[in-house]
């Protein structure tokens, strides 16, 4: 087997190795061969080779020498062709040299804290969960109708408004603070990520300083470099301007409708005929018809408890809580009365005296009257004639005449009824009255509240409602025969004067017909007063309401919190992107020492062919003159500037073979 073997020959002596590491030497012309063993070398490696001994060093080389020893391994050095005496060493690859450099520099560069993982990765992560965490909050802020608010928060005067919206503000003002971090820091390294990458015009490197330039326009500066992950990140710091206001906007204060705990009253009546004094005497009858004649001419409100045709049973109103807003929602009783009334048409028969007898006749009752000349209005109500009902119960007839301009009458026949429910009421205690009746079901003996219903219901009344024009009395001494003919009077008075106030006039009512509107609005007002003394009897039982009030509530804004979510979540992924990718591009970038000051630009550019070229240039047209038209580099191992056309210009920018994917590139953090 053929033993391979390496040698060296030169003027003066032969130097020869087998693989074992043993060599001989051996000079030029002299059969006498020496041999010495000496260390082993790898393979292909050269033995030094001394002109006098072998224990010597070889001489120091000269910058020119050096970069000789980086030339690629297919260019022969020139140095080496000129002179063939010129001892040989052991040569390896540049990129293999530049490779184990970096490797070893690696640790010892200089990344700012905003580009380095332990930094980024969770300031994103961060802006990622805040994001789901509003919309979250939203979300329960919507179920819950927001939260208490402790003191007047929608006051700008009030402490507790800066409580709620300073912090969110503060929060967003942190956030802002550290991408503004980042994105500056970004901004600073592109020089050197420039320079590092090759062939580096002098805008684009030396002369370029983004952070000097407004964040509105500086994009576009970026964009024109193709510096893109500058501009993105610039973009971003505009973006995350929109974080304060939207933070600031997030709480608002809402008076929201809200349920407090249910409280327990007492029923003040419940239902039941009421035939106290106050009904034997007819004072309750003559109360009712009183304030119907004075609604009817002042346009008074509802009495408590009493809502359009329905009255209520009453209850004690709670007290402690506030009244303005307040509504109380409660299951009752209620009675829905109902007039009935309908034209009636009339017969009018003039007598030789001047007088006018006048009749009607509805549903088998019938009513006659006659009037004289007395007066040109003449008006009244009496209950009609009918073969099933007493007076009391009958149908009543108001009726209206004139002589001028012409004998005309009018007659209009209620039928009064009542119905009776159980229901559910708002009662509003700032305007302290009935605002809402919802029937439920109708009363039965079963309802709540119906102990003292029978009489009702049952015998005597039967479900029938008294008229409260005629009465059944009994031996009535002349103040109850005088409260009788007081209401008889107040009812038709009533309803003449509300057709004279009326925009027809009075004239125009008889010619429209209108008493019969304003004939059953005054018999409603009389027969919901009537049964609120007359078939509600006292009562203590308790009840259960609930109590709902207007409050001051804290909600999120919908608005404020989808826009501060998506702007979190466009800003971490975006700067997610720019980070890898920035990675990336400073991957052979080295720095030692933090860049920007005085004394890193003299270690970057000192003793330099840069330098020297802008030694004792101060005014800023000089600078742009003489680095005209140049490109310069970076080197990686010694991170200093070298200009085109410097020796070692070649070598000075990043192999462009050992390109990495940038994921590849996150496994080497520092």
């Amino acid at each position: 087997m053929h033993r391979a073997s390496h040698s060296f020959i030169s003027d003066h002596t032969a130097i020869t190795a087998d693989e074992e590491g043993k060599f001989s030497r051996t000079a030029i012309g002299d059969p006498l061969m020496q041999t010495a063993e000496i260390p082993q070398l790898p393979k292909g490696a050269a033995m030094p080779v001394y002109r006098s001994q072998l224990d010597r060093p070889p001489p120091e080389q000269s910058q020119g020498e050096r970069m000789d020893s980086l030339s690629p391994p297919a260019t022969p050095s020139q140095h080496l062709l000129e002179s063939e005496s010129q001892p040989q060493y052991a040569r390896y690859t540049p990129s293999d040299k530049v490779e184990s450099d970096m490797d070893l520099e690696e640790k010892d560069s200089w990344v700012p804290y905003p580009l380095r993982p332990w930094f980024w990765i969770p300031f994103f992560v961060l802006l990622v969960l805040l994001a789901i965490g509003l919309e979250i909050a939203l979300h329960f802020s919507n179920k819950n109708n927001g939260w208490t608010a402790n003191g007047d928060a929608g006051d700008d005067v009030s402490l507790w408004h800066y409580v709620y919206t300073l912090p969110p503000s503060f929060a967003a003002m942190i956030l802002v603070a550290l991408w503004a971090w980042t994105d500056i820091e970004i901004k600073k390294m592109q020089p050197y990520v420039d320079l590092v990458h090759g062939d580096s015009p002098p805008h684009r490197s030396l002369l370029l300083d983004y952070t000097r330039s407004n964040n509105f326009i500086v994009w576009t500066h970026a964009a024109r470099n193709r510096h893109y992950l500058v501009a993105l990140t610039t973009l971003m710091v505009l973006l995350t301007l929109s974080f304060q206001p939207l933070a600031a906007a997030l709480l608002i204060v809402r008076n929201t409708w809200w349920q407090m705990p249910d409280i327990t009253i007492h029923n003040l009546a419940h239902l039941g005929l009421n035939q106290n004094t106050n009904f034997q005497d007819l004072t309750s009858f003559l109360t009712a018809a009183g304030f119907a004649s004075s609604s009817s001419l002042y346009d008074l409100p509802y009495p408590p408890f009493i809502s359009g045709p329905y009255t209520v049973a009453p209850f004690e109103l709670p007290g402690g809580i506030e009244t303005n807003g307040t509504v109380l929602f409660v299951n009752t009783t209620a009675m829905k009365s109902d007039p009935g009334c309908q034209a009636a048409q009339v017969s009018m028969t003039s007598l030789s005296n001047g007088s006018w007898n006048n009749s009607i006749s509805v549903q088998g009752c019938s009513l006659s009257w006659i009037v004289n000349d007395t007066a040109e209005v003449l008006f009244g109500v009496n209950a009609t004639n009918c073969s099933t009902d007493t007076p009391q119960f009958s149908p009543v007839a108001f009726w209206f005449f004139e002589y001028s301009p012409s004998a005309q009458a009018s007659a209009t026949v209620c039928f009064p009824t009542f119905e009776l429910f159980d229901v559910e009421i708002n009662y509003d205690l700032a305007a302290q009255n009935v605002t809402q009746v919802t029937e439920l079901q109708p009363f039965t003996s079963s309802s709540n509240f119906s102990s003292a219903s029978g009489n009702i219901t049952g015998s005597p009344l039967n479900g029938r409602a008294y008229n409260g024009v005629e009465f059944n009395l009994t031996n009535p001494d002349q103040f109850v025969l005088a409260r009788q003919a007081a209401i008889q009077l107040q009812m038709p008075a009533a309803v003449l004067q509300k057709a004279q106030l009326s925009t027809a006039g009075l004239q125009g009512s008889f010619t429209s017909n209108s008493f019969v509107q304003y004939s059953t609005e005054v018999y409603t007002t009389y027969l919901t007063l009537l049964a609120q003394t007359v078939y509600f009897l006292p009562s203590n039982e308790l009840n259960t309401i609930q109590v709902k009030t207007i409050v001051e509530r804290l909600f999120l804004s919908d608005v404020a919190v989808h826009l501060l979510a998506v702007a979190m979540i466009i800003v971490a992924f975006f700067g997610t992107i720019a980070q890898l990718f920035h990675r990336f591009d400073r991957r052979h970038l080295r720095l030692r020492h933090q860049p920007g000051t005085i004394a890193s630009a003299v270690s970057i550019g000192g003793q330099t062919g840069m330098g020297a070229l802008l030694a004792g240039r101060q005014d800023q047209k000089d600078i742009d003159e003489v680095l005209s038209n140049r490109k310069f580099r970076i080197d990686p191992r010694t991170m200093k500037i070298i200009m085109e056309g410097e020796e070692g210009y070649e070598f000075a920018s990043s192999p462009r073979n050992r390109r990495k994917s940038v994921f590849a590139a996150l496994q080497n953090v520092k």
